[in-house]
């Protein structure tokens, strides 16, 4: 038994608090036979291995980090020797895999480790790391495949589904997934989207918040809802502009139209910071509650202000939105919004974030929102913590 309170996974992808128990040898490779008909047991180049076809299974216990680490960091301790055994088995023809074996409760869920990251370390005892949010992934999707942000590849797959997995039949993409890809293939690149570009692109169309100040986030849904459209995907997402009284006030519908399988809120984040406003939290945990998850995707840019380019392309935006009419509350002012004012981004990189009951106290840090101008406290909003990020990604890609 460990000696820490961590985070367990129950049948039902319920979070659990519960120590950690320790599996024998011989427990570990029970549970690998028993999931992989026609498997073997044998010893290869001095290490017990579990040999299924032409696969090589080396496998360690999934347990928590350990002190101080929170109760979501988990991981498997990969020994040097490992190493070895992977160059011998390429050169035997066979394909070895890392994987770790989590197992509480009933509930087995065995994560593969793409070995090539792992390759390229000297350290005797490499430590490869999986969240709890990929435990409770597997249990309730049956595999999970992801890229954590230091770029190791893992998947995460329910027992029941771990041979199906090896063989090559198991599904690992989810299809609204595939659907972010092909947006990004447009989206993300390492050239800068001009200001008046992007804003005079959704000027075309009369976007409702053309002319706001931070047009990244905009354009951004702009960009969004209009390749829904061209490419006839509301079935599987459409995005929520203009918000009917009594619904969710989110951007994202998932599922067919007016039969929403779950929520999800487009954002768009300087890169450089290290968290991102979110939404009102009770508001996430009814999503949460009511249809056992919610989505962030979020797209973060590089950003070039106009302040450093002494304010030219704050007076040029200020001019047009002049000449076609624009008229604001407060008196024509050439340097409004110049403190903040961006003249380029590069969106760059984007995450899919899931909340769900697994992780949502974890996941969100509160926001403290002050006060109304009245002076009424605020409702609390949740911050989304970079620094916690592998505990509810699902997605992720950035440029290369």
């Amino acid at each position: 038994m460990g000696s820490v309170l961590v985070d367990q996974i129950g049948p039902a992808g319920q979070l659990l608090s519960d120590f950690d128990v320790r599996l024998s040898n011989r427990r570990k490779m029970d549970l690998l036979l028993q999931a992989l008909p026609g498997a073997q047991e044998e010893t290869y180049s001095g290490e017990q291995v579990v040999r299924f076809n032409d696969q090589l299974i080396l496998k360690k216990q999934v347990t928590h980090l350990g002190i101080p680490w929170p109760a979501f960091k988990k991981r498997i301790q990969i020994p040097k020797k490992w190493l070895d055994v992977h160059r011998q088995a390429l050169s035997d023809g066979l394909t070895p895999r890392f994987v770790g074996i989590y197992h509480y409760s009933g509930v087995t869920i065995f994560v593969d480790f793409d070995p090539s990251s792992y390759m390229q370390r000297k350290a005797n005892n490499s430590a490869a790391h999986v969240a709890t949010n990929d435990l409770f992934q597997a249990q309730t999707l049956g595999v999970f495949s992801r890229q954590d942000r230091n770029g190791n590849r893992l998947t995460s797959v329910r027992a029941a589904e771990f041979s199906d997995y090896l063989l090559g039949v198991a599904r690992r993409l989810h299809p609204r997934i595939e659907l972010f890809e092909r947006f990004n293939s447009g989206l993300l690149s390492s050239e800068p989207v001009m200001a008046l570009d992007a804003i005079k692109e959704m000027h075309e169309v009369q976007w409702p918040d053309r002319f706001q100040g931070e047009w990244p986030g905009f354009y951004l849904e702009f960009r969004f809802d209009r390749f829904v459209r061209q490419h006839n995907l509301q079935d599987r997402v459409s995005f929520q502009k203009a918000k009917k009284r009594g619904d969710f006030d989110f951007d994202l519908i998932f599922g067919q139209p007016g039969e929403a399988d779950y929520y999800g809120d487009l954002k768009a984040s300087n890169l450089s910071k290290s968290e991102s406003p979110g939404n009102d939290a009770e508001t996430i945990l009814e999503c949460v509650q009511t249809f056992g998850r919610f989505w962030y995707v979020l797209y973060e840019h590089e950003t070039w202000h106009g302040k450093s380019q002494e304010h030219a392309p704050t007076i040029a935006w200020n001019e047009w939105r002049r000449s076609v009419g624009y008229q604001g509350r407060n008196p024509y002012n050439a340097l409004s919004y110049a403190s903040r004012f961006k003249a380029a981004v590069s969106y760059v990189q984007m995450s899919i974030l899931e909340i769900n009951e697994a992780n949502f106290h974890l996941a969100l840090g509160q926001f403290n929102q002050g006060q109304q101008p009245g002076g009424a406290t605020r409702a609390p909003k949740v911050m989304i913590l970079k620094r916690d990020i592998d505990n509810f990604l699902i997605y992720s890609e950035r440029v290369r």
